[in-house]
């Protein structure tokens, strides 16, 4: 009660009924004491009681209320002992005020009243259910279930009765419902969505809810070879935008008029790839424009693969070589391997059917083509030789790309876990916010500029550690 002791209770996931109540001071944020509990499992959730914590364990036909202190050994004292049913599930929710554990059995949802001995609600809701939360005073009980959302109970004379069924649109994952403690709200996340409702409104979901927004697909970035413009746009969406990195400006607005799977950008023109066909559009001469808009009418060049490329609807991701000579495919048609084709003629240079990629990009001086992610993989780009041709050969295991990851800075910069780019001396230079804060497979390094970019964030953050 005093803020400077926290309790944990943590487990065997295999043993559930070996766990340890652990305390820890958060003045000096060292160990205090741990207490074994083999009484039965523990139920959420732990509460203090004057100078002490108390839990509750449930095991077959019983429930108990335990109490110790926080900060020295003591031997577990048993509060009180109430009836239960022999076999409550694995998913529970104790009430303390109330006495009444929820529980999740062979796809129902469970109320019982541990004090008298009866069940207060009792709904069949398939094997998909999860989350339970009640308010603090038990007015009010959520569970949520994949397909269905999630199901808000009211307390009644006689049990719990449906009040309302909260369904934001199609349910395709775990609703996890949390209830205020008044009761009067109720939050559900589900599927990278988090809506707040009000317990007061009926029970068809409350009007003027937005609908879901259509999900978002990862940005593309690429930087002009003098850093002097980065191209942006989504994978599988039209609309590029070519960025001045000098005025932070939009200096061209493209509407290709077709799904958008690379760009490339010089000091005047812009590159987009998309549904077998290589686009060029001029940019705008002299100072940044600002707004300046074009659509497929004003293109100034199309070349057309010469090879079959995946359909619009399997689009994979491509990536133009820095020196804009030649682009990378992922053919998804064939279900793994790479394209690379000559960007001036569309004429195809080399391929391989092995390996599955994603997100494809060049090393620096073009010589390699890597896949991002966990088990990144690379290809060296041989060319010439006794039949003049450009093969592909595979980097051999444990060997990283010539002039290092795109997500690396050739500068010395880093990232911490905890959002600060520190600069090649180790001295902080900039904290990211939580929301800007993105996997190493979201970020570019280009000299003294980095991009960041993922599916979760409105538009790609460039960053300008020099300016």
């Amino acid at each position: 009660m005093d803020d400077k002791i926290v309790a944990v209770a943590c487990g065997d996931s295999g043993n559930f009924t070996d766990t340890i109540i652990s305390t820890y001071s958060l003045v000096s944020g060292t160990h205090v004491y741990s207490h074994r509990v083999s009484e039965g499992r523990i139920v959420a959730q732990i509460w203090t009681h004057g100078e002490f914590l108390r839990f509750a364990t449930v095991k077959p036909g019983s429930i108990t209320i335990w109490e110790v202190t926080f900060t020295s050994e003591h031997t577990l004292a048993e509060i009180e002992s109430l009836p239960a049913p022999d076999d409550t599930g694995e998913d529970h929710l104790f009430l303390p005020t109330l006495s009444r554990l929820a529980f999740i059995l062979r796809g129902a949802v469970l109320i019982w009243d541990v004090r008298d001995s009866k069940f207060l609600l009792n709904f069949v809701g398939g094997d998909l259910l999860g989350g339970l939360s009640f308010s603090s005073d038990g007015r009010f009980f959520a569970c949520g279930s994949v397909g269905q959302g999630v199901h808000l109970w009211k307390e009644s004379p006689t049990g719990y009765v449906l009040h309302q069924k909260l369904v934001s649109g199609p349910v395709v994952d775990w609703t996890l419902p949390f209830l205020s403690p008044d009761g009067e709200s109720i939050i559900t996340s589900e599927d990278h969505e988090i809506q707040l409702w009000r317990t007061a409104d009926p029970i068809n979901p409350p009007s003027g809810v937005p609908p879901r927004p259509a999900e978002q697909t990862s940005f593309i970035l690429a930087f002009s070879p003098h850093r002097s413009f980065i191209a942006t746009g989504r994978l599988g969406e039209n609309i590029a935008t070519i960025i001045d990195l000098e005025s932070g400006d939009p200096r061209l607005i493209v509407d290709t008029g077709m799904k958008i799977c690379g760009l490339g950008v010089t000091g005047s023109t812009a590159i987009v790839v998309g549904e077998g066909k290589i686009i060029t559009w001029n940019l705008p001469a002299g100072g940044c424009v600002l707004d300046a808009r074009a659509n497929i009418h004003d293109s100034v060049q199309t070349i057309v693969f010469n090879h079959p490329p995946p359909p619009p609807e399997q689009l994979h991701s491509a990536s133009i070589s820095p020196d804009l000579n030649h682009l990378v495919i992922t053919p998804g048609s064939r279900g793994g391997g790479l394209d690379i084709y000559d960007v001036s003629t569309g004429k195809h240079a080399v391929g391989t059917t092995t390996g599955v990629f994603s997100r494809l990009w060049f090393t620096r001086d073009g010589r390699e083509v890597w896949s991002s992610g966990i088990f990144s993989k690379g290809r060296k780009i041989i060319r010439g030789g006794g039949s003049d041709a450009t093969r592909l050969e595979p980097v051999r295991n444990g060997d990283g790309p010539s002039g290092g990851h795109h997500w690396e800075s050739s500068y010395g910069h880093k990232v911490t876990d905890d959002g600060w780019i520190l600069d090649s001396k180790k001295n902080r230079v900039m904290w990211l916010p939580h929301h800007w804060r993105v996997g190493v497979e979201y970020r570019i390094w280009d000299e003294r500029f980095l991009a960041l970019f993922d599916p979760g964030l409105p538009e790609p953050v460039i960053i300008d550690l020099y300016e």
